[in-house]
């Protein structure tokens, strides 16, 4: 099947498809008990952005959910190329696109799982948009699963604790993320990016254990280890995050943009501040 600009081919249990085709059984685990490893990427110049670094986190998921029989790492490789050509002429209009793999331990009592992959476009006016004037940040009540329920170093879509935590954002601001909090109320990230502070120059990032391990974070470390900019890992109260002299946000879909804090009185005007520009400068050099 050739695709047209009315249909995106997508793949599900070793077949090619319309997307809107794309189904999961009411039996599947996935839906009936939520249980479902996912990863999401983007390309860059048409070119995947790291996927080697998503690949092995995709394992280290689907390894801790039990979730076996999957493509190996060499053929999810080249499902991703495939998938990339089949949808060559939608993207030659969409630009540079999102791509979500996902898969279950499939039905009840099967022995076979479920996996899917497909396309997902992105906002680029709203990607620009927040790196340019920021992303308003609402720091909620929401606290995250501990570890004994899941490991936060696993990408999963039980992500009721994320919509929570963004819906409370957005009765402040139609455009804010919600900021999730450990159980002693230290900042943890939002649905879409981890968080750092700066603080006199040096970046302060979340304890590795209190947040997803993110793909684009580890390109932004190495980016500021290489501009000799200090990076430590810290618990981070609400205040000091509220008082940070920049606060960054990195993630899949938008990269490297910038935040602030947006409910505790009086805000600031968002503006790019200095640590910001010279790590998304190199970032944007190096994608």
């Amino acid at each position: 099947m050739q695709p047209t600009n009315r249909n995106r081919i997508a793949y599900l249990n070793g077949k090619w498809l319309d997307q809107s085709e794309l189904r999961l059984s009411v039996d599947d685990l996935g839906l009936r008990q939520g249980v479902t490893a996912v990863e999401r990427l983007r390309t860059y110049q048409k070119n995947v952005f790291m996927l080697g670094a998503h690949l092995q986190r995709w394992k280290l998921t689907t390894k801790i959910l039990q979730i076996d029989g999957l493509p190996s790492e060499a053929s999810m490789v080249d499902l991703i190329a495939e998938l990339l050509h089949l949808n060559d002429s939608l993207l030659e209009d969409a630009g540079d696109v999102g791509i979500t793999i996902l898969a279950t331990p499939g039905v009840v009592g099967g022995l076979v799982p479920t996996f899917a992959m497909h396309l997902n476009w992105l906002d680029h006016d709203r990607i620009e948009q927040r790196r340019k004037r920021g992303q308003p940040l609402v720091i909620t009540n929401v606290i995250q699963q501990h570890d004994s329920t899941w490991p936060r170093s696993i990408k999963v879509r039980s992500r009721i604790h994320y919509y929570l935590a963004d819906q409370a954002a957005r009765d402040c601001d139609p455009d804010a993320a919600g900021v999730l909090v450990d159980a002693d109320q230290t900042i943890t990230e939002t649905s879409i990016a981890n968080l750092a502070i700066v603080e006199s120059g040096v970046i302060v990032s979340p304890l590795d254990h209190q947040v997803l391990g993110g793909i684009t974070q580890q390109v932004a470390e190495r980016i500021a280890q290489s501009l000799s900019i200090e990076w430590k890992k810290d618990r981070i109260s609400r205040e000091r995050f509220r008082k940070a002299a920049e606060i960054l946000c990195m993630g899949t879909d938008g990269g490297i943009w910038f935040g602030e804090v947006v409910n505790h009185g009086t805000e600031r005007p968002r503006v790019p501040g200095e640590v910001f520009l010279r790590l998304r400068k190199m970032f944007d050099e190096q994608r």
